[in-house]
């Protein structure tokens, strides 16, 4: 079994022979898991792309206003425009 070392960073440099036998390239992206003390990296589906949710958070920020009355007064516009 081939071994690798830790470098700064977290850094680890997968042995050359493994990233031919996975069809790894350059940039490929690893989903990364700690289980019962073993780490895996698992490749990724080509093509997708795989975000935390968190970074969408705020991206909407100050669409409605930007202070609680200016958003309750456009939500209040926006009701008021609904055909009922």
């Amino acid at each position: 079994m081939p071994e690798v070392r830790l470098r700064t960073k977290g850094q680890v440099t997968i042995p050359a022979n493994i990233l031919e036998k996975a069809h790894l390239a350059e940039d490929a992206m690893l989903d990364v898991a700690l289980v019962n003390g073993v780490i895996t990296l698992t490749p990724q589906a080509k093509g997708t792309k795989r975000e935390d949710i968190m970074a969408y958070a705020g991206i909407f920020q100050g669409a409605w206003g930007n202070t609680p009355e200016t958003v309750n007064e456009t939500i209040s516009h926006l009701r008021d425009a609904w055909e009922r």
